[in-house]
């Protein structure tokens, strides 16, 4: 049975065709990649699958059942998604932030367990954030900030994780452990769908891209597969240097086509 799957899915904004029949499937431990030059719907794509866009949830099947089908606190339990801006409308410290991630585990009036407490500890820890646990959400950096709000999403403890750029912001030192953490969710069987522009990451870490353009799918599948000389052109309108270092994928942008 497929983690995920999205069936001809089209979404529309009044006139607007913001995505035309895209179809593809997520696997139980697959980390999946959205690439794609600016506007071309990847965080449209990535809030219909988290079942924010309503009128689209009959076409998108998650653990084999409609998104229609779950029932809000059902799904907050099995799907984390992680938008991009990382920002909180009110001061709350880092730990309670992350904590909010343990509410669809909760019952109305319902304190945090000392299970929620372990989990919340565990995951700063992995998104090294715990120095920051006392400190409100609004006296830390835009890097520090991120890595807070992507702990609040780990403490779901997900089936799917929905990231939306996630690194943007991070110093390298911290997209590469963010990076390596989404490897090691990926290993222990959740499925990960991130959108990223640093394509030598994607290369290096996903199991599987998807490049969108125009609408449309432009290409899927491996990373050699979709990272091609020709897809780059396409999808980017970029010449780029693709080559390896240290055994691993190296992709730099040259120039415009």
């Amino acid at each position: 049975m497929r983690l995920l799957e999205a069936t001809a899915l089209s979404v529309k904004f009044g006139d607007r065709t913001i995505l035309d029949n895209i179809s593809f499937q997520v696997d139980k431990g697959e980390f999946v990649g959205l690439i794609g030059s600016n506007g071309t719907g990847k965080t449209t794509l990535l809030r219909t699958l988290s079942g924010m866009l309503p009128e689209h949830k009959k076409k998108v099947n998650f653990l084999g059942c409609p998104l229609s089908d779950y029932q809000p606190q059902q799904l907050a339990q099995k799907l984390a998604y992680l938008p991009q801006g990382n920002e909180s409308h009110w001061s709350i410290t880092a730990e309670n932030l992350v904590m909010l991630g343990r509410l669809p585990y909760q019952k109305v009036w319902q304190g945090a367990s000392e299970l929620d407490h372990h989990i919340v500890q565990q995951v700063m820890q992995d998104c090294d954030v715990n120095q920051f646990a006392t400190h409100t959400i609004d006296t830390l950096s835009g890097g520090e900030r991120a890595r807070v709000f992507l702990s609040r999403a780990l403490a779901v403890e997900p089936q799917l994780l929905l990231v939306d750029e996630p690194i943007a912001g991070l110093d390298p030192g911290h997209q590469i452990e963010v990076m390596d953490k989404f490897q090691q969710l990926s290993k222990s069987g959740m499925g990960i769908v991130c959108v990223i522009h640093d394509l030598t990451l994607a290369a290096r870490y996903c199991h599987t891209l998807v490049m969108l353009g125009e609408t449309k799918i432009i290409s899927q599948g491996s990373p050699e597969q979709v990272l091609s000389p020709e897809n780059l052109a396409h999808g980017f309108n970029i010449r780029a240097h693709i080559s390896e270092a240290e055994g691993q994928p190296l992709i730099v942008p040259i120039a415009l086509c």
